[in-house]
């Protein structure tokens, strides 16, 4: 069933506009053929509107659609070498789960079947389930007899619109494995839209991080999380502490930090933007990246360590870890993510405590990096 040549989606200038609302500005972006490509957003992000431009469900203001070198721009979407997997799944109820399957090649007057439907149920691995009813099925089988019924085609690209969003949160991430698993034994380009940033970051080999009609970052998910380029992307894809701070010295290597009484070190490399001395900029780090040592232990922190005094607020269990808010004079709140191995029962709300993480784990932002596209986030709004 791999066939990868020609699965290539490449969009030049691409934009829609309703009336005086722009939903996609002018876009450039080229997904490789074979690859797991996610469009990830906040609803009204454009994220579903330029799929659809790729489907042919929506004709493009400007600019041009090419599915593997052909401009497509024009074709109707019976007419491109894509099918789409929807969040409403749409099966023919009065059908059982082989005829939904075997639909699409019927309709195209082919009458042997039996041999692709038989190998595209067992893809999905529900060959046992071929004569039930959708109403039969849970809502995970149901959705991979949609992933069957648009791979059957064997389309050049497969477009999927939020399709795990009708599922519960267990069944949706069992459904994330299986989509990558199908993804990679095919080889078919897949384009996935979702809200869910996990749901990207688990399956999708690139992400374009899309914001107010624009794409605001595009790269591996592991390179989006560890090197956000705006305050945007880096409260949108998890959470992160966005500390306000001066740059008290600035060398090619590294910057020095003051944010109240706190002295913070930051690679250079890993600031956006240029900052000098005098500079005001926004430090950030991940929750995960932070460790809690109680005050009485505050001699055993490690030297060269950022550290920030401060008292726990809030604490909650979560299983695999525990949620700290820890209220600062330097830095407001913090927000603290610590594995549930060797619990030190002191730290509980009222205690004072120290942070320390490593300077490497630090990002930075200047000035301008506060506010893109014209959304605006405030330093600490992603605690």
């Amino acid at each position: 069933m791999t066939d990868t040549t020609g699965g290539d989606v490449r969009l030049s200038g691409i934009s829609k506009t309703y009336g005086s609302f722009t939903a996609v500005h002018p876009l450039d972006l080229t997904v490789p053929a074979g690859s797991f490509f996610a469009l990830l957003g906040a609803s009204g992000c454009g994220k579903t509107t330029t799929l659809r431009m790729i489907a042919g469900l929506e004709n493009p203001t400007t600019g041009t659609v090419e599915l593997g070198g052909r401009d497509v721009t024009a074709l109707p979407p019976h007419k491109r070498p894509v099918n789409t997997v929807f969040q409403n799944y749409a099966l023919f109820p009065h059908l059982d789960i082989y005829e939904n399957v075997a639909f699409g090649l019927r309709r195209r007057g082919i009458k042997s079947v039996k041999k692709q439907v038989d190998e595209t149920l067992e893809l999905v691995e529900l060959g046992p389930l071929a004569r039930r009813r959708p109403h039969q099925l849970s809502g995970g089988q149901q959705q991979r007899v949609a992933l069957a019924r648009a791979l059957i085609n064997h389309p050049q690209v497969l477009l999927l619109d939020e399709p795990l969003g009708a599922l519960d949160l267990k069944l949706r991430r069992q459904m994330q494995l299986e989509l990558k698993r199908i993804q990679t034994e095919v080889g078919i380009t897949f384009v996935h839209v979702t809200h869910d940033q996990e749901e990207a970051m688990a399956m999708a080999d690139t992400v374009a991080v899309m914001n107010a009609g624009r794409v605001e970052q595009l790269g591996r998910p592991a390179d989006l999380y560890e090197n956000p380029e705006t305050t945007f992307v880096a409260n949108f894809l998890g959470t992160s502490n966005l500390i306000e701070a001066e740059v008290a010295e600035a060398t090619d290597e590294e910057l020095l930090l003051t944010a109240g009484e706190a002295k913070l070190r930051l690679p250079a490399r890993r600031c956006r933007g240029a900052a000098r001395a005098g500079d005001t900029i926004l430090a950030g780090i991940r929750p995960e990246k932070v460790s809690l040592a109680h005050a009485d232990e505050a001699g055993s922190v490690p030297e060269g360590r950022n550290r920030v005094q401060g008292n726990i607020t809030d604490a909650g269990f979560m299983g695999v870890s525990t949620q700290y808010v820890v209220e600062t004079r330097a830095a407001g709140r913090i927000a603290v993510y610590e594995q549930n191995i060797e619990r030190d029962g002191r730290l509980v709300p009222g205690a004072d405590v120290v942070l320390h993480w490593s300077p490497e784990n630090t990002f930075g932002f200047d000035a301008d990096a506060r506010s893109i596209h014209g959304v605006q986030q405030p330093a600490g709004e992603g605690v």
